[in-house]
């Protein structure tokens, strides 16, 4: 059954659970790792996931099938995140933290399974970049997405998508380089 079938389904009020499981079991992985890749921590992606299906289930009724459901659901789940980390931000901001945590920034190592050199260092290099490039990066090079369903996603034009890619491909470069 196609998503919009399922949405479809959801929407006319027959067997809502079901309809909903589906689409949860069938993008769930997805998402989670687009907001793990963002937000870096095992934990934080948890508590994001989450709070992006709660909306997903109460706004899905209003899903108006102008543009694809994974690009609506992906949207959800970037402008979480977003809120996420800038809540985390304010919040440590608030309690002044004189001693960083150096775990902030990177991944632990139960989340990473023996991974090569190249791809420690390429997760590095990702996670210096700006949250917007980071994202819109994900999204291309890992999810293969075209620019025109990363600006849907993203809130940006083509144009704003592309420099964003190429932005975040030359910063990276230099990072690795400098390794």
């Amino acid at each position: 059954m196609t998503d919009q079938a399922l949405i479809i389904q959801f929407q006319n009020g027959d067997s809502k659970e079901g309809a909903f499981t589906q689409l949860l079991k069938r993008h769930q992985e997805n998402v989670f790792f687009q907001i793990k890749k963002m937000a870096l921590e095992h934990a934080d992606a948890d508590d994001i996931a989450q709070a992006v299906w709660i909306k997903v289930w109460n706004k899905l009724d209003g899903f108006k099938h102008e543009s694809a459901f994974s690009t609506w659901l992906f949207r959800i789940a970037y402008n979480e995140t977003l809120n996420f980390i800038a809540q985390k931000k304010r919040l440590t901001a608030q309690h002044k933290l004189s001693v960083l945590d150096p775990t902030i920034d990177r991944p632990s190592s139960q989340d990473a399974p023996k991974e090569t050199e190249i791809q420690i260092k390429l997760e590095r290099a990702i996670a210096e970049l700006p949250e917007k490039q980071r994202f819109v990066f994900m999204l291309r090079y890992y999810e293969d997405f075209d620019y025109e369903k990363i600006a849907s996603i993203t809130g940006t034009t083509v144009g704003g998508a592309k420099a964003n890619y190429h932005q975040a491909v030359k910063k990276m470069t230099t990072l690795l380089q400098g390794d």
